[in-house]
């Protein structure tokens, strides 16, 4: 029997795929691109199962839907605002494994691991040789699929090609569902916006104009409960803020040639790129989780070449190309330049440590005077997102020979009412990095160096980088509780 024959024997409606989740079973729904027929068709079969765990990374839709048919949900590695509420209630708790050790239970531990009963994921369809790729946005759909008794393909043909260690035999699943997406047009799209009111409308038809419409297809349902400023930042259709443009300017000066670096998701390091940070850098590397816009447009003009990188020399290698704009996937799709890894190989923090000038470059929201560094909470505990490969990377580039782990911020929030640097963390709130592995910390108003520096010179470092109108306050606060 021939790959082909396997694959047409695999081949089922959403519904038939989905019958062969039992009661009783934890369902895995890796990061991103997630099987929507697939959830459809499984929501729709929820009377007939029950103590159904739905286990899901960055929900890209209403968990609610899972919780009213009647599932059990828990949210893993990224939360999102589509379970962030949920979260915060207790209703969908969060499971806050870092990418790299997600499986360690499973394969070192197995009396004590959840179990993988089933997982859904989305491939594209299998190559010339019988291998089924999952698109640009990988993560750990393969990891996953590789260790499940069950898996159910969502296979989409309009993915595009990548390479690397991101492939299995069509053997590998046990369904496999067809989807032939609609053909999205502009004019459909600004039609489903027509009913907004006009402030979104009117901003959701500028990007609609400016996007490949195939790409706001998946979250077209969504528009009207999108934050549009944040779409646009996602998309690389908006312009940096002043305080964008000062911390780029201060990154800049961070950077050295032959650095290896890694850009985490959300501003303000988004824009770093767009604002010209590695323009005039030679032989710089990518060994990275994720990108954002204007990483592979970087790597085609040959300033990201990875000539001096350690391992995986001469690649650009993530374990997602999620972050990329239009023009970036251009230059992705079916460029062996670009490489595919599991997260919890290329995460791992002794793999990262191994690149010449491995440079960290992640987001906070905030950081106290010690050094404490929160990415994931707000307002004294509320999960807000999750540590996402924050601290893989960011100790991958601390314990990196000539290596630095940068963290951004801008120095306030909400409009300026509240310093994104504090005294002392609210209680409840969650510590992403602890003090011990803090490095460089950059806000618009420069570069605070907090490695081997003790708790007062580090106050005095992050004070003189806080926003001007809270550094007496801030003083005054480190003179309490820090002693002379």
């Amino acid at each position: 029997m021939t790959w082909r024959d396997d694959y047409a024997s695999r081949l089922a409606s959403a519904e038939e795929a989905v019958s062969i989740v039992k009661s009783g079973d934890r369902v895995v729904i890796p990061l991103t691109e997630q099987p929507m027929t697939l959830v459809a068709a499984l929501i729709a079969r929820s009377p007939e199962l029950s103590d159904v765990t739905i286990s899901i990374s960055a929900p890209g839709f209403d968990v609610g839907a899972l919780l009213d048919a009647g599932f059990h949900v828990e949210v893993e590695n990224f939360i999102g605002p589509f379970a962030r509420a949920y979260e915060n209630e207790g209703i969908a708790p969060y499971l806050p494994l870092g990418f790299s050790l997600t499986f360690k239970t499973n394969d070192e531990r197995p009396d004590n691991a959840k179990p993988i009963d089933t997982v859904l994921v989305t491939t594209a369809p299998p190559d010339e040789n019988g291998m089924v790729g999952f698109g640009p946005h990988s993560w750990f759909k393969r990891s996953y699929a590789r260790r499940a008794h069950k898996v159910i393909a969502e296979v989409n043909p309009s993915m595009i090609r990548t390479f690397g260690d991101c492939f299995l035999p069509v053997s590998s699943f046990d369904k496999m569902v067809k989807i032939e997406p609609p053909e999205t047009t502009r004019e459909t799209l600004i039609e489903m916006v027509s009913g907004l009111e006009d402030e979104k409308r009117i901003a959701l038809e500028q990007i609609i104009q400016q996007v490949n419409p195939n790409r706001l297809a998946p979250m077209a349902s969504r528009f009207s409960v999108l934050d549009v400023q944040r779409l646009k930042t996602v998309l690389g259709l908006d312009d940096p803020p002043p305080a964008a443009v000062a911390i780029a300017e201060n990154v800049k000066k961070l950077i050295k040639h032959g650095s290896t670096i890694q850009i985490g998701v959300g501003t303000p390091a988004t824009y770093l790129p767009k604002l010209g940070v590695f323009d005039d850098k030679l032989d710089l590397g990518l060994h990275s989780e994720l990108t954002v816009p204007g990483i592979a447009q970087l790597v085609d003009s040959g300033v990201i070449n990875g000539s001096r990188k350690t391992i995986h020399k001469n690649k650009a290698v993530a374990v997602a190309w999620s972050g990329s704009d239009d023009r970036d996937l251009a230059v992705i799709d079916g460029n062996p330049t670009f490489e595919l890894y599991e997260p919890d190989y290329l995460l791992d923090p002794w793999l990262i440590a191994q690149n010449h000038q491995q440079v960290g470059l992640n987001n906070a929201l905030s950081v106290d005077l010690v050094g404490q560094i929160n990415s994931e909470s707000v307002f004294g505990g509320q999960m807000y997102n999750g540590i996402g490969g924050q601290p893989e990377t960011h100790m991958g580039a601390l314990y990196s020979r000539g290596g630095r782990a940068i963290t951004l911020l801008y120095s306030t929030a909400a409009d300026g009412a509240i310093s994104r640097i504090v005294a002392r963390f609210a209680e409840g709130e969650i510590v992403t990095i602890p003090r011990f592995w803090a490095d460089t910390i950059v806000t618009e108003y420069g570069i605070a160096e907090l490695a081997g520096r003790n708790h007062r010179e580090r106050a005095e470092a992050l004070i003189a980088i806080a926003h001007p109108d809270f550094r007496a306050e801030l003083r005054a606060d480190a003179t309490k509780w820090i002693p002379e």
